[in-house]
């Protein structure tokens, strides 16, 4: 079978990062998916050799085994016709020479698995049809974003209200006014759930989340920023 580039069948170049190279099979992994595709054959065989190509190129380590033995690589097919098992075709040539194309060779008594050079390799590739499909399983859905019914609104108000307490006119989002209480010794920056206040649809509301931001005054009179020296040690 003649050898086929994974690079080429993801329409990447060989200088493309990991990110890239995911985003290419995804797009085509949609493009040909069989329960797209029904009944196309052409598109059947176009998704496998993506699968293929993606657990070559997706996987870093095996990417840098491509690159670096690609010129031995039997190549790879997508249909069931053993085209998975190509994939070493290249390697177990390299090794032959030892005896068995990578197996015990008794006459030498020289034992070799190619599954010790890269870490038990040669069994990946039977799970790449399930990989592939499993991996578009897992590729983002474009579903509408639900948006938010919460309304968050922040008011400034005098430091000495929220230090004192006070009744706050609050301006919902359809323009009603309600009377939120804020109790005194309130710190800067507190928020407020007003349940129920928010937006509403489909028959559910949201809720209002308002912030207090306290606002300190320009100036202090002398006899207030008296007093307040007197009292700060009691804070």
């Amino acid at each position: 079978m003649a050898h086929k580039d994974p690079y080429s069948v993801l329409g990447v170049s060989k200088s493309a990062t990991q990110d890239e190279i995911k985003k290419a099979y995804r797009k085509l992994a949609m493009q040909y998916h069989p329960d797209k595709n029904q009944g196309d054959k052409k598109a059947e065989e176009k998704f496998k050799e993506l699968g293929a190509a993606y657990e070559v190129l997706g996987d870093v380590k095996k990417r840098k085994e491509y690159d670096t033995f690609s010129s031995t690589w039997a190549g790879f097919g997508g249909a069931d016709s053993g085209g998975g098992q190509q994939w070493f075709g290249g390697f177990e040539d390299i090794f032959s020479q030892f005896g068995g194309s990578g197996q015990r060779n008794n006459s030498q008594n020289f034992d070799f698995d190619i599954g010790d050079l890269f870490g038990g390799g040669v069994r990946w590739w039977q799970k790449r049809r399930s990989s592939a499909r499993d991996e578009y399983a897992q590729s983002p859905k474009s579903e509408p974003e639900k948006p938010t019914l919460d309304v968050i609104k922040t008011v400034e108000v005098p430091i000495f209200d929220l230090i004192l307490g006070m009744k706050l006119d609050v301006e919902t989002v359809y323009s009603k006014h309600l009377t939120l209480t804020i109790p005194m010794g309130t710190k800067s920056g507190m928020k407020f759930r007003i349940k129920g206040k928010g937006r509403q649809s489909g028959g559910e509301m949201g809720d209002m989340y308002v912030i207090v931001e306290g606002k300190m005054p320009k100036e202090i009179p002398e006899n207030i920023r008296k007093l307040l020296e007197s009292i700060k040690d009691q804070l």
